[in-house]
């Protein structure tokens, strides 16, 4: 049963749909470090015990294990299979969110968290927004934890799906049958095989990550002896790139950058609830041409030039700035 001590652990910078879902539950969220290598496995394990500490109670982790949303970070193998320990020795769940996957830019994809739950601790989650389309507003869970109820005690004990599905219907009054026939159709297209149904968006991710990450180095790259001020981490799949840039990449700053350049771009900062990403920013290059990407990324470059710019400006003019003397010749 759930109580007022209940929280949920999740990495840090997290999806913000997950966390405007978990504000809509009354569900807290408690910050785990992100490295490259996706949720720090320590520190959720010491964010464990202080929760417990606190008097709360941790009952699930949310991770995106492959290419995440907004960081594109990735598990290792052993991380994942170390995660499923850990949450096995802690007593928790684990809410595997997974819609990427499948857009690996690599020829042997991971196995998913789900593959290696053998405890039943893994509840899947999983799209076809990314897969098929946005618009049908599909998805499917996979939840055979069994549960029972205070009031059926004495009855056999239900999968939390069917618990899920009694909910999701008295909540949304059923997903539409006009998209549930579109995604049908579209699996039983392709054999059922979500892989097979994907195979041309894969390829088609595949080249624009390349692209982007090329185009981003042609773009940044400094000039020899120059210092690197534009930095950005290198997926091996997904839909997302997170570039480091050197000035504030808010709110404000985005609609500069709509408004004066034509570049649209996501502030990280979103991701960390305003806690942290100030200078950061996502790009996304999911449906574009490789000329689109050239185009978006070259205007990204003249943003950064112009923030250059205005930089050395304020600093020639900053009060105390002695900037360069001509003496008179012959002194």
């Amino acid at each position: 049963m759930r109580d007022s001590r209940d929280v949920i652990l999740a990495a840090t910078p997290n999806y913000v749909g997950f966390i405007g879902a978990a504000r809509v539950a009354d569900a807290p969220l408690r910050s785990v470090r992100e490295h490259e290598g996706g949720i720090d496995l320590a520190d959720l394990e010491r964010q464990i015990e202080a929760a417990r500490c606190e008097g709360l109670r941790p009952r699930a982790c949310y991770v995106v294990p492959d290419f995440a949303d907004p960081s594109g970070a990735s598990m290792s193998l052993a991380d994942r299979i170390a995660l499923l320990e850990l949450a096995g020795r802690e007593r928790i769940l684990v809410i595997e969110d997974n819609p990427y996957s499948l857009f690996s830019s690599g020829d042997s994809p991971l196995p998913m968290l789900k593959a290696l739950d053998e405890q039943h601790q893994v509840i899947h989650l999983g799209s076809f927004a990314k897969s098929a389309f946005a618009g049908a507003r599909m998805g499917y869970i996979i939840a055979d934890q069994p549960r029972t109820s205070a009031e059926e005690s004495s009855a056999a004990p239900v999968l939390l799906a069917d618990h899920l599905a009694k909910l999701k219907s008295m909540v949304t009054l059923n997903t539409s049958t006009a998209a549930q026939a579109v995604i049908g159709g579209y699996l039983l297209e392709n054999g059922c095989s979500l892989k097979r149904a994907t195979a041309r968006e894969a390829q088609v991710y595949r080249q624009n990550l390349a692209t982007t990450l090329d185009r981003l180095k042609s773009v940044f790259e400094p000039a020899p002896g120059m210092p690197q001020d534009v930095t950005w981490n290198t997926p091996q799949g997904g839909m997302f790139i997170v570039i480091t840039l050197p000035f504030p990449a808010d709110d404000d700053m985005l609609e500069y950058s709509a408004s004066q350049f034509g570049v649209l771009w996501t502030p990280m900062h979103h991701f960390y609830r305003g806690t942290s990403g100030f200078h950061q920013a996502r790009l996304s290059f999911s449906v574009l041409t490789p000329e689109q990407i050239a185009l978006g990324v070259d205007r990204l470059g003249k943003l950064v030039q112009d923030q250059r710019a205005k930089q050395r400006t304020e600093l020639t003019h900053a009060p105390g700035h002695r900037g360069h003397v001509l003496q008179p010749q012959g002194m």
